[in-house]
């Protein structure tokens, strides 16, 4: 189905990721930089953005430092036919890890609608996906900003062997656009509101069962033993140690948590959580640093991410693993979508026996696409 009678063009950056000797320490924040412009990239959307076409409507999603711009070309009004156009959940274990999140959000739309401004600035990490089709050569090529390590798209591409000697990727004609990255007051309401629909559909969240793969252990888990206040439930302490683990999707950084009494999850729905992860938000959890161990490190970059923190994340994958707040110099506060399942409890009902704590922060920046769960967590507007 054509949206349009003119072309986009989606410039596919030849740069892979970049190998170059981890940092100890690096400074990151918003760029105060103009933004760089998408009409002067050398995408030529900008033609297309000004050609008069009614019908359609221009979303952008912008990485954290704000050099790369991507512009979507979508349809104004959605009909029965734009089944090219649809938006779904993958829940599967390799999302989750690289995108270190209980799931990632994915528009598809074809690749000819999407234009980019500064291709030169993209890598890319090749890693599977459970959608793909099982026993073929696909795989899933997952493109980042080089400069602030902001997930925005996947491109799945085929192996193809010429002359039984030169294998290339060939890539698909659909592209995934990470949701948690694209800015808010550019997805018309008509759009977030088909999207919020489409995303609740069971058939539209893959790999959600314990039967399909593993599952989140930690994702809408509530804490139990709620008769007691949260003070009191913050100072319990475990009657056992609980060994847990985590790592970035390649493995590169690795590192365990000893935790010896209650801790709490922080789902995070600010800008620079969605944009980071690409994912609707971002989980946190409180350890003491005392109870932190890098058990592999080679890969790990700590990046100032605010004026504020610092982030830990893999120079390989770019999976974003920790905050470390300058205020708070004795925590650290892992990724929860980077916790290894098997370290996990089994159970949902386990799992809350361990947490003092859950709640919603910086709900004011709540994409308009998804709905807070109807519970008795706390939902704040701000960090806390």
């Amino acid at each position: 189905m054509k949206l349009c009678s003119y072309h986009f063009i989606f410039l596919f950056a030849s740069c892979s990721i970049r190998s170059s000797t981890p940092l100890m320490c690096i400074t990151l924040m918003t760029s105060t930089n103009k933004r760089p412009s998408v009409t002067s990239a050398r995408s030529l959307h900008a033609t297309a953005n000004h050609d008069g076409n009614e019908n359609n409507v221009i979303l952008q999603s912008e990485c954290h430092c704000g050099k790369v711009v991507l512009e979507i070309t979508l349809p104004r009004e959605y009909s029965s036919d734009d089944a090219d156009v649809k938006v779904w959940n993958c829940h599967c274990y390799s999302c989750r890890r690289y995108h270190t999140a209980s799931h990632v959000s994915y528009l598809q739309v074809p690749r000819g609608q999407i234009s980019i401004n500064s291709p030169k600035m993209i890598g890319k990490y090749t890693s599977s996906c459970s959608s793909l089709d099982e026993g073929t050569d696909k795989v899933m090529e997952r493109w980042y900003c080089t400069e602030c390590s902001s997930k925005l798209l996947s491109v799945v591409s085929t192996t193809i062997t010429k002359n039984d000697e030169k294998s290339e990727r060939e890539q698909s004609n659909d592209c995934l656009v990470n949701l948690g990255p694209i800015n808010s007051d550019t997805i018309p309401q008509a759009h977030s509101r088909r999207w919020k629909e489409q995303l609740k559909q069971i058939e539209n969240n893959l790999h959600s069962s314990q039967e399909e793969s593993p599952s989140c252990r930690w994702a809408g888990v509530l804490p139990s033993n709620t008769e007691m206040s949260y003070s009191a439930r913050r100072r319990m302490q475990l009657p056992k140690s609980k060994m847990w683990s985590g790592s970035c999707e390649c493995g590169a950084c690795k590192y365990e948590i000893t935790l010896k009494h209650l801790t709490q999850l922080q789902h995070c729905y600010c800008n620079l959580c969605r944009k980071l992860s690409g994912s609707p938000y971002s989980t946190w959890l409180p350890v003491d640093k005392e109870h932190f161990q890098w058990k592999q490190s080679d890969a790990v970059t700590l990046v100032r991410t605010t004026p504020v923190g610092q982030r830990h994340i893999c120079s390989k994958c770019r999976g974003v693993l920790t905050i470390v707040y300058d205020e708070q110099p004795t925590l650290i506060w892992p990724c929860a979508g980077g916790l290894d399942d098997a370290t996990l409890p089994d159970s949902s009902g386990e799992m809350g026996t361990l947490l003092s704590r859950v709640c919603h922060i910086c709900c004011r920046h709540l994409p308009p696409w998804i709905d807070l769960p109807e519970d008795d967590t706390e939902k704040l507007p701000d960090a806390c």
